[in-house]
């Protein structure tokens, strides 16, 4: 043990040695943060000197509108976010890009995006525009036999914008293009002429029954076009009239699960979407990853008329982060109060103040109730508590 340890200590010595012999020879030893730079125009990235790989976008101007740069300080970027793996704990460092305020958005060369298992780490939820320079050029390794023109950058969303494809009259090969197809949806408003010259063998499909006004002469260049697509690019993810952001498998009916609400005074969870029934608020999809929840701070009423389950939290470092909050609600209203709660397995159930997180802060709660009929099979509890809190029961 004492040899190990002698060993060790000599290990230590002679890095340090090292490391002063270095120096004095007047070589730097450059740590990854030395490579970090942010641009005039506010772009933080980081570029090795030592190595050909290109710039790597860390960070962008929180701006409404956003073009993403080919060249940063005369380097090509070839990648937005970044994963920093260091030496020792905690010594690795994830660079996401989220642009919440971005509106408008403009891609004008082909750039990688961040991500590991599933994981995307950078996105947009917020556009409005969404531009291409040069469509083809931005998509040079796309390898698969049929390319849609998207509506995101990043990770998946369900805000849908507007969708525009620009030419540039710049020159660029082709020889890495490999699709054979090409699906337009209907949120493509703008095509200019030239931005599919240069293709040979390649069918475009477009949801539009004949050209929209937005579309130039010779958009298409010499490709074979065929309309009336049926073409869906939004999954099962879809807003209700009410304002209620919802994601729906018709193939698997498992239900309506509601990923976002209008956060106004006065909310009702509804019990049926579109006539599916509502089994979730918030979700965590896999594939890609993505959370959907809510903080609804202006929320002073919240009416629950049925069952349903809540995406449960997930700890995040040192913070439990919660899928559903209600943080200022002055009123909780049951309607129903055991139709609410037919699932309960616990012997004693507590008339609840929140729904979701729990925030500490305490409404008055109302049971109330309507002329509806339905079963006690599956209710289990046989102690019904009933705090201070609830104010009104019918």
């Amino acid at each position: 043990m004492k040899k190990l340890w002698i060993k060790a200590v000599s290990l230590l010595l002679s890095v340090l040695f090292i490391c002063t012999q270095l120096s004095a020879c007047g070589i730097k030893i450059t740590h990854f943060y030395d490579w970090c730079k942010t641009s005039e125009d506010g772009f933080y990235y980081y570029y090795n000197d030592n190595s050909d790989r290109g710039a790597y976008i860390l960070d962008i101007p929180d701006t409404e509108e956003l073009i993403i740069p080919e060249y940063i300080d005369g380097k090509k970027v070839v990648e937005l976010g970044y994963w920093y793996i260091g030496i020792g704990y905690g010594d690795t460092r994830l660079y996401d890009i989220y642009g919440k305020n971005t509106k408008k958005l403009t891609l004008q060369h082909q750039v990688n995006v961040c991500s590991f298992k599933n994981n995307v780490y950078v996105h947009f939820p917020n556009l409005t525009h969404l531009t291409f320079i040069d469509f083809l050029y931005c998509n040079q390794r796309f390898s698969e036999e049929e390319l849609m023109v998207p509506h995101y950058i990043g990770a998946r969303s369900s805000n849908v914008p507007r969708v525009e494809l620009k030419n540039s009259g710049r020159e660029f090969s082709l020889e890495e293009f490999k699709p054979k197809t090409i699906l337009i949806p209907e949120y493509v408003e703008v095509i200019e002429a030239g931005v599919f010259d240069g293709l040979t063998d390649v069918t475009i499909k477009t949801s539009f029954e004949s050209k929209p006004e937005g579309w130039e002469e010779g958009w298409n260049g010499d490709c074979e076009v065929i309309w009336g697509e049926n073409i869906t690019y939004l999954d099962w993810i879809k807003t209700a009239d009410d304002g209620f952001k919802y994601y729906y498998d018709a193939e698997r009916n498992e239900g309506v699960y509601i990923l976002d609400i209008v956060d106004n005074e006065k909310i009702t969870i509804p019990e049926y979407i579109n006539g599916n029934k509502v089994v979730k608020l918030g979700h965590r999809f896999e594939d890609p990853e993505s959370d959907y929840y809510f903080r609804c701070a202006n929320t002073k009423e919240l009416t629950v008329q049925h069952e349903f389950y809540i995406q449960e939290g997930k700890t995040l470092g040192p913070v439990y982060h919660y899928y559903v909050s209600f943080p200022n609600l002055t009123k909780l209203i049951f309607i129903d109060f055991m139709y609410c709660n037919l699932s309960v397995n616990e012997d004693e159930l507590t008339v609840p103040y929140f729904i979701g997180e729990d925030t500490g802060n305490v409404p008055t709660v109302e049971l109330r109730k309507s002329d509806r009929v339905y079963s006690l099979n599956n209710f289990k509890p046989k102690v019904i508590v009933i705090p201070e809190y609830v104010k009104v029961i019918e």
